[in-house]
């Protein structure tokens, strides 16, 4: 019996299946899995710049604040949500009685009435605050002595100086600013995009002590404000001051207490003075609850400061807008 004879496959018929594997192989292995999936969304998300909202705070012994947490009503949380402070190293939460923002633990100063009235979870409060008790703006002064109408350099104060290389420029203006530009700083390692929003002042104390830093205090205020929007490089900072001694009678070493309140209410923006800034607030705390001595705001003061000072900001600046 004759069988038929075989003939062998041709070549390209031999090698079709092992390039259908390896097209298929490499069309599996060419999509990402679910690891790796998370490992791309993980890397975009890393490296996404987040818009925060910076505020600047500074001043002498009320704005370090001895309003103690204790004294603070219980309806006041002690985790104030969307805050975060500048503890000189990172942002951490602002929590009462744990997070320092006062010299000596559990005190506070304004930033906490400020936070609980402006951040919210679109626009926390990211919170630099400087402050140096019972120092002077005024040139004249070193610390708390009179040194003359004529700025020199090295003294205790926060005069900002005419310009970012003037020598004059008071050791506390220099490293108020340099704490301000570390903070900011910080956040941009951090994939954030700082906007200062606003500068929160109160001050005034020591400058009552001498009639020229007295009734100069609103050309004071002016030249502090815009010296600090020129190193800061914003073209137009908002600022929101208190106005200090409500308590009368003054006590007997704030010499030019009503000269400096009334420097104070002309520097306001809608004061009608010669002497009236732009874009800057005078927060008027007459009622504010003072401790005995009668200079230095109690919980319950430091609270109607901090919130009176977020009212006024929101009159100079959009916040719904970055």
């Amino acid at each position: 019996m004759n069988r038929s004879k075989r003939h062998p496959m041709p070549a390209c018929f031999r090698i079709l299946p092992l390039v259908l594997f390896l097209i298929l192989t490499q069309g599996v292995m060419a999509q990402p899995g679910k690891d790796q999936t998370e490992v791309i969304i993980s890397k975009k998300l890393s490296t996404e710049v987040t818009t925060v909202d910076v505020w600047l705070l500074s001043g002498q012994s009320n704005m370090q604040g001895v309003g103690k947490v204790s004294d603070l009503p219980e309806d006041i949380p002690r985790e104030i949500p969307n805050a975060w402070y500048w503890n000189q190293k990172e942002f951490e939460p602002l929590v009462l009685g744990k997070t320092k923002t006062s010299s000596r633990a559990g005190e506070f100063g304004p930033e906490v009435g400020f936070a609980l009235g402006l951040a919210t979870p679109e626009h926390p409060v990211y919170l630099i605050k400087y402050h140096a008790s019972g120092m002077p703006l005024h040139h004249g002064w070193h610390a708390n002595q009179w040194q003359g109408a004529e700025p020199a350099p090295g003294r205790r104060n926060f005069y900002p100086g005419e310009s970012a290389e003037d020598p004059n420029q008071g050791t506390l203006y220099q490293a108020m600013l340099k704490q301000y530009v570390a903070g900011i700083e910080h956040l941009k390692t951090q994939h954030k995009s700082p906007v200062i929003r606003g500068f929160l002042w109160m001050q005034g104390e020591q400058d009552s002590k001498h009639e020229l830093s007295a009734t100069t205090y609103a050309m004071s205020l002016k030249r502090l404000r815009d010296r600090l929007s020129s190193d800061l490089q914003v073209k137009k900072l908002p600022m929101v001051f208190g106005q200090v001694l409500p308590h009368e009678p003054a006590l007997e070493r704030f010499t030019h207490r009503t000269e400096i309140r009334a420097s104070m209410a002309a520097a306001d923006a809608d004061s009608g003075s010669p002497d009236a800034i732009p874009l800057v607030k005078m927060v008027s705390t007459d009622g504010f609850e003072l401790l005995s001595d009668t200079v230095h705001y109690n919980a319950s003061g430091q609270l109607k400061l901090g919130r009176a000072m977020a009212e006024s900001l929101r009159s100079l600046v959009d916040l719904t807008s970055h």
